[in-house]
């Protein structure tokens, strides 16, 4: 029996979903795609615990404010840890390991007391994207995965060291990867892809 594939989950995370893409280096300068799919922390259609929570906590008193968000942080990370817990032992079934995840970055994380977040619209943006990438983090730590932010910015570059590619031959091995694997290969998921390169081990 042939032993398995040691592979990472990469993230490119939304308010209230994420696209993830698990892969493989089967060689240098190689990437198989192993998985691709969607996973849902909330849906559009709740209302009691709203993807858009921060935005809905402006016109809340500051008592029922607090409690949303919480609640809403806590049905991410649980529904992040079960679309997780679920990737991981389908892609176990078919020979893969996951050993680490790769979360693509957004910008700072906002600190401080909930009044000052809900008085800024900037804050309250960055507020809600911290919120699902942190579900991801604690998902991906629940399931011992090494996690590994990285800034958007930076993809490329780092990805591209690590297959020992050019920037150029990187792009045309993504090109080739979209073409076979077919849709959906969108930025999301391209990024995704080059999150999930970098966190691999070397």
């Amino acid at each position: 029996m042939a032993a398995p594939q040691t592979a990472a989950l990469g993230f490119s995370v939304h308010t209230g979903w994420a696209a993830l893409v698990a892969v493989s280096v089967p060689a240098a300068g190689e990437i198989a795609l192993l998985d691709r799919r969607r996973i849902v922390m909330i849906q559009d259609s709740d209302r009691e615990e709203p993807r858009f929570v921060y935005h809905a906590a402006r016109d809340l008193s500051l008592p029922e404010a607090e409690r949303r968000v919480r609640s809403s942080s806590e049905r991410a990370r649980r529904n992040a840890g079960e679309a997780l817990d679920a990737a991981v032992k389908e892609l176990g079934a078919a020979g893969s390991r996951i050993v680490a995840s790769g979360v693509i970055g957004g910008g700072r994380t906002p600190s401080g007391f909930l009044p000052a977040i809900l008085a800024s619209h900037s804050l309250v943006h960055a507020a809600e994207g911290a919120l699902f990438r942190e579900a991801v983090r604690a998902a991906s730590a629940s399931l011992d995965l090494r996690t590994t932010e990285v800034p958007a910015k930076e993809l490329a570059e780092r990805a591209a060291r690590k297959l020992g590619l050019s920037p150029a031959k990187l792009d045309g091995l993504l090109a080739r990867v979209g073409r076979e694997a077919g849709p959906p290969w969108a930025k999301d998921q391209r990024d995704a892809c080059l999150a999930a390169v970098i966190a691999l081990p070397d």
